[in-house]
């Protein structure tokens, strides 16, 4: 009853109201037989009164009913309000649940196509002869292929001083050429044979004068001068001793003359033309201290295009797999994207061996096909401290590495 009365207060009120003005006219239009016809007809100034009265009163009634009107409304719109507010809260749930769902269907999604794709990952590295041990070959073919750059690398080296310095070219040629016939007579056994190893270090041996008479040398230079420059190019380009001081590192650099062991690094470090000496080191940084990207490029892509149909759809299999990664969007906030992307790559990254992993870092930084692969990979430390550095080919690896990270 409160509550009713409370809602309904102004309404109350305003009903009292409309029964007094309605009950004062019929009341006085009764009691009227009682009264004298001088008392009645007083009452005219009273009727006016009360005729005042009752419109004001009904004015009154009338402002309270729209007043209970407005609240009335006021609190259904407050009802409506909040049934409004409770919509939206279950909208947003209902919002929040269907993103959920859909969040994890299209990672189920994601995850499923990622692992099919890891398995033919696997089934092609099957499908190559040997499997995981053929890189191990490919490791080996490409460093073949180095050394056959190299020795072109050389050979041009030689022509372009040919062209640029005749009289240094000659006179390098000359000097190989009598430090040839040296090593040839300490092979042969006739240096011995003459005497003059007694005390001599192989060094010694070999920069020893051992052509004793002027008819000697002048047939030695007979000799000498009979090659045109193609064909001391030619013979020179491929000299084992050149080519090993080129390509190997001191502690390879051993070679066996007769009975002695001697470093080409200390042969070629002991010419007395420094001039031949800084040709020699030169063209040694360029092919074993810090390899020419050029050289090892020529090198991986002779390489590659020996091996492109058997290894050709294993590198694309994997770029797209990388691809297919970095193009998911797992999360509208960056850093969580990240974080997504950073543990699929680290989930292919587990099904690679080591191997696997240097013959890629080869594949995107020295072929020209692997760069697209190359810009998916900068600064996702891809390779990680996973490459093991004795099985690299080339010194300034690290250094690529470091670049790629």
């Amino acid at each position: 009853m409160k509550a009713w009365f409370k809602e309904n207060k102004w309404i109350f009120v305003g009903g009292i109201v409309i029964v007094a003005a309605i009950l004062t006219p019929l009341i006085l239009f009764i009691v009227r037989n009682h009264l004298d016809q001088e008392t009645f007809e007083a009452l005219g100034p009273v009727g006016d009164f009360f005729g005042g009265t009752t419109v004001g009163l009904l004015t009154l009634a009338s402002m309270l009913f729209v007043i209970a009107s407005i609240s009335m409304q006021r609190k259904q719109l407050d009802m409506q309000q909040d049934e409004l507010k409770m919509q939206r809260e279950e909208l947003a749930k209902t919002r929040e649940e269907f993103e959920l769902t859909n969040k994890t269907l299209t990672k189920q999604q994601f995850e499923s196509t990622f692992f099919n794709m890891i398995n033919l990952h696997h089934n092609l590295l099957e499908g190559l002869h040997g499997g995981r041990q053929y890189l191990e070959q490919i490791h080996d073919n490409l460093a073949i292929n180095y050394n056959f750059v190299v020795n072109n690398y050389w050979e041009n080296e030689l022509h372009s001083l040919r062209i640029n310095d005749p009289n240094r070219f000659f006179d390098f040629l000359q000097s190989i050429f009598f430090l040839s016939k040296n090593i040839d007579r300490i092979e042969n056994n006739k240096i011995i044979k003459l005497g003059l190893n007694s005390g001599n270090s192989p060094l010694e041996l070999i920069k020893i004068d051992t052509f004793d008479t002027e008819d000697e040398c002048n047939v030695l230079i007979e000799e000498f001068n009979t090659f045109n420059s193609d064909q001391l190019i030619e013979k020179y380009a491929k000299n084992r001793f050149i080519y090993q001081y080129l390509k190997n590192n001191r502690e390879n650099s051993n070679v066996v003359l007769n009975t002695y062991i001697i470093n080409t690094d200390d042969m070629f470090n002991n010419l007395e033309n420094k001039q031949l000496l800084y040709f020699f080191k030169k063209v040694k940084e360029q092919t074993l201290i810090k390899p020419l990207s050029s050289i090892k490029r020529k090198a991986y892509e002779k390489m590659y295009k020996e091996k492109e149909e058997e290894i050709g759809h294993y590198y694309r299999n994997l770029y797209r797999i990388v691809k297919f990664i970095k193009d998911e969007n797992f999360s509208n906030d960056e850093g969580d994207n990240k974080k997504e992307q950073k543990k699929y790559i680290g989930i292919l990254r587990a099904q690679l061996s080591s191997m696997e992993l240097l013959m890629l870092f080869y594949n995107v930084v020295y072929s020209k096909k692997g760069e697209k692969f190359k810009d998916l990979l900068e600064g996702t430390n891809f390779f990680d401290d996973h490459l093991i550095e004795s099985k690299f080919l080339w010194a300034n690896d690290k250094d690529e590495l470091a670049a790629l990270k």
